[in-house]
């Protein structure tokens, strides 16, 4: 029996069909295990963008002080956002970083320390 009063009637029953929370991994014979590739993909890229994200400050504030820290870390989010946007959205994609990103962000990061070599 229902005792609320604002929902008279026979109680909500979920549909026994569907698990909750939903998701979208299968689940049972259908679900395959996660790639070890696809997480150490993305803790290099995730190593990488906070290394270049450091060396950008790094360079502002060498380049012109607080200020130029300040800049850099407009330029770091700026670096952040792009990244995302060739993921289609996602800064850490869940099957990893493609190889493709991963040597554009080695290649931007060992770019900005010989900058801040060459600077200090």
């Amino acid at each position: 029996m229902n005792m609320n009063p604002q929902h008279p009637g026979t109680p909500y029953a979920a549909p026994a069909s569907r698990s909750y929370p939903p998701t979208s991994q299968p689940t049972g014979e259908d679900a395959q295990p996660l790639s070890t590739t696809g997480g150490l993909a993305t803790l290099a890229g995730a190593a990488l963008l906070t290394f270049a994200g450091g060396m950008a400050v790094l360079i502002g504030y060498l380049m012109i002080g607080g200020f130029g820290a300040f800049i850099g870390i407009f330029g770091a989010i700026f670096g952040f956002v792009w990244l995302a946007g060739v993921h289609g959205g996602k800064v850490f994609p869940r099957e990893g970083f493609p190889t493709k990103s991963l040597g554009g962000l080695a290649a931007a990061s060992v770019v900005l320390l010989g900058l801040a070599a060459l600077m200090s």
